[in-house]
């Protein structure tokens, strides 16, 4: 279902955002969405991909905290 369109209803059920806010975000912040129509749909794997913008530990800094906490490890023996 990577393919798979919202309408704006059914993207705020799948992301618990408000109807508005994604308004706003595909206002504002070019949110990626067609509108057909009238209709406003966003496909899936473009709303996740656009999401991952806003994640507060991106794999990187995953890594940088696991090779600090190795670096300690080894220097603690």
């Amino acid at each position: 279902m990577k393919n798979q369109f919202f309408d704006l209803k059914g993207l705020s059920e799948y992301s618990t955002l408000h109807i508005p806010t994604l308004r706003d975000y595909i206002r504002k912040d070019n949110l990626p969405c067609f509108k057909v129509r009238g209709k406003i749909l966003i496909r899936r794997s473009e709303f996740d991909q656009w999401l991952n913008q806003f994640r507060m530990r991106k794999e990187q800094d995953l890594n940088a905290i696991a090779d600090e906490m190795i670096k300690n490890l080894k220097s603690d023996k």
